[in-house]
């Protein structure tokens, strides 16, 4: 149970870090010229998308975390994601598989196409609610699920 609570705590550190790109991504996001991005505007971009997919990743090894904590199969992951969904974490395992593959084609995509890699951080942006809310259940299941612990 420490180890879910000190996952929950750097999450929510990272949850901070990520709220703040967002913020200042969301002033330009969708992007209309890439051509008129500052230097700023490219590093905030930047700072976003790997804050992004460092708090999605930690979501996932949380969730594995409290999978093992409740002596839930946790192999293969899909085993972990239905348990979320059991447990009303994620709403689908679909949904978490979408973001996922949307933040792996961010990384690994670098397309000159201004137009997809412009929906690619649309996207990021609007996913990124859903991530916070995806924390904000894992935060509810552990207050509920253990809070005689003290943790």
């Amino acid at each position: 149970m420490r180890l879910i609570w000190k996952k929950l705590e750097h999450l929510r550190k990272m949850k901070e870090y990520l709220a703040w790109s967002l913020e200042q991504v969301a002033e330009f996001v969708p992007i209309s010229a890439w051509s008129m991005l500052t230097p700023e505007q490219h590093e905030s971009l930047a700072a976003f998308r790997v804050r992004f997919n460092e708090f999605q990743e930690h979501i996932g090894k949380t969730m594995r975390a409290i999978a093992l904590e409740e002596e839930e199969n946790t192999e293969p992951f899909g085993a972990v994601l239905a348990y979320m969904e059991k447990l009303e974490i994620l709403d689908s395992v679909e949904h978490w598989r979408l973001i996922r593959e949307l933040r792996n084609s961010v990384n690994h995509e670098y397309e000159e196409d201004e137009t997809r890699i412009t929906e690619f951080f649309k996207r990021l942006v609007d996913e990124t609610p859903v991530l916070f809310d995806y924390y904000e259940r894992m935060r509810n299941f552990y207050e509920k699920a253990y809070a005689e612990t003290g943790f």
